[in-house]
């Protein structure tokens, strides 16, 4: 397994959120383009990005941030937020990432991502799906910072991905996202066990060392952490550690 440093930016600073909630952010003082070095000095293989600001209200607003950090690395980076339409994928690709990440516009037009996966190969996007556990159990991912909920069911929409060419999942479980709650290892291993092909990034809850180990035997191929890293709960080390 992968563990892939995640750097989520805010008018061009560094930030996390409590489960996605712009009111409860907390800032920390490091450079974005420094703190990818320092994780590309540690061992990281991949880098994944989050532009907040264009998530919410769409645009580019740092878009720059990533284009710095996409040119000062020499490991692949993928991001995500904001994307919207054809226009807002290119430019991603155009500013240096290997891969983008598309969420909301999954949930809502699925026959795009769909036709994208068919122009532009699985290798360059990856689904973004937040998930909540319905009354019944099965998941749901939501759309627009969380606040619209899908009425396909994940494993419903995933076969469709799948069918159309998808390589790369990352999937997060909003009720543990930035709680430091520990990864929904239920939710990873029925996507592992009715996917076996698919490249699949655990993100959300990720507290400690052992979470890297549960997602690992849970048949995730890459784990995503970010404020775990920035706080030290998981040290620099376990990147080397995770690195493939």
């Amino acid at each position: 397994m992968q563990l892939i440093p995640a750097i989520d930016l805010r008018n061009g600073r560094v930030v996390r959120l409590e489960q996605g909630d712009y009111e409860r952010e907390t800032s920390y003082p490091d450079d974005p383009v420094e703190l990818a070095l320092r994780y590309q000095g540690a061992g990281a293989t991949c880098l994944h990005l989050v532009d907040l600001d264009s998530a919410r209200d769409g645009g580019e607003t740092n878009l720059a941030s990533i284009r710095n950090i996409c040119h000062a690395v020499d490991i692949p980076v993928q991001t995500g937020g904001g994307v919207r339409c054809l226009e807002d994928l290119q430019q991603r690709l155009e500013a240096g990432a290997e891969r983008v990440v598309i969420g909301s516009l999954c949930v809502k037009r699925p026959e795009v991502i769909c036709a994208w996966l068919d122009s532009l190969g699985g290798e360059r996007i990856v689904a973004g799906l937040d998930v909540s556990r319905g009354v019944d159990g099965a998941w749901f991912p939501r759309a627009s910072g969380w606040v619209e909920a899908g009425d396909t069911d994940l494993f419903t929409l995933l076969d469709r991905f799948t069918a159309a060419g998808l390589v790369h999942l990352l999937c997060t479980d909003i009720e543990r996202d930035g709680m430091f709650a520990g990864i929904s290892t239920a939710l990873y291993q029925a996507i592992s066990a009715r996917y076996a092909g698919l490249q699949l990034q655990a993100s959300g809850g990720v507290a400690s060392r052992d979470d890297l180990e549960a997602a690992a035997s849970a048949g995730a191929t890459g784990c995503i952490v970010g404020r775990a890293l920035l706080e030290g709960r998981v040290p620099l080390s376990e990147i080397q550690r995770w690195s493939r």
